[in-house]
């Protein structure tokens, strides 16, 4: 059996920019958690690692079966949404925002798999219209602390998923525990996703895109397995890009 190939572009740190990025290199490095890797080994992929090479979108879009677009401890530039005023609190690696926009931009239209993850899922709505919170904490009243409280090892909170969804028809279940570490999350939904997951204090937690084959985001962090939501996510995932291959 061929194994998909799974394209996932790296994390990049500028020890000009993040001087604390320099106990690996005193040079740029890029980077990135190894739970993408094993996660989607697990459920039979080939995760390929990228770099942000803007002339080799169209061999990545042509090569590749599928597209995840990670997370990391950054926000992206609020002008990708509409807004020029900057929260204090944002942390921006714009060479990463603009990368990763320029290659999902590419591959949506090929209808190829697509799964954004935290930062993804927040890129996904952004490429539909949608916006974003700068800072959840001061901008989105919530009794959830959606910032890191527990490791993402860890339950942190429950999400409803929305009957109706792609996802539930997957999960069959209106609840599920999920981890949570996220700065920013979706204020206005993009044109033509819709909420598959929702927390208690109204944030949207899910997003899908029902006219495409397989386009995805999760606030949370599925690759670290905690519960079958998880594991059908990535199943489905994988499944999905393996099937050119069947």
């Amino acid at each position: 059996m061929t194994l998909p190939l799974i394209a996932i572009p790296l994390d990049y740190l500028d020890t000009k920019s993040e001087p604390a990025a320099a106990w690996y290199s005193n040079y740029p490095w890029y980077a990135t958690r190894h739970r993408y890797h094993d996660s989607l080994v697990k459920m039979g992929a080939v995760p390929c690692f990228i770099g942000y090479e803007h002339s080799l979108i169209p061999e990545y879009v042509n090569r590749f079966d599928g597209l995840v677009i990670a997370g990391g401890h950054f926000d992206h530039d609020p002008e990708l949404y509409g807004q020029s005023g900057f929260h204090p609190t944002l942390k921006r690696r714009s060479l990463r925002s603009q990368f990763e926009k320029s290659l999902l931009e590419a591959f949506l239209p090929t209808q190829k798999p697509v799964l954004g993850i935290c930062g993804g899922h927040q890129l996904i709505n952004i490429l539909y219209g949608g916006t974003l919170y700068q800072d959840l904490g001061s901008q989105h009243k919530s009794d959830i602390k959606h910032t890191e409280t527990v490791p993402p090892t860890q339950a942190a909170h429950a999400v409803e998923v929305i009957k109706g969804t792609r996802l539930y028809e997957w999960y069959k279940k209106n609840e599920s525990q999920i981890n949570s570490s996220h700065h920013q999350g979706i204020d206005q939904l993009g044109h033509g996703l819709v909420a598959n997951a929702i927390a208690s204090d109204g944030l949207v937690e899910g997003i899908e895109d029902p006219n495409h084959p397989f386009c995805l985001g999760v606030q949370w962090h599925p690759e670290y397995l905690l519960g079958q939501l998880d594991h059908l996510i990535l199943e489905k995932f994988v499944s999905a890009c393996q099937k050119k291959y069947s």
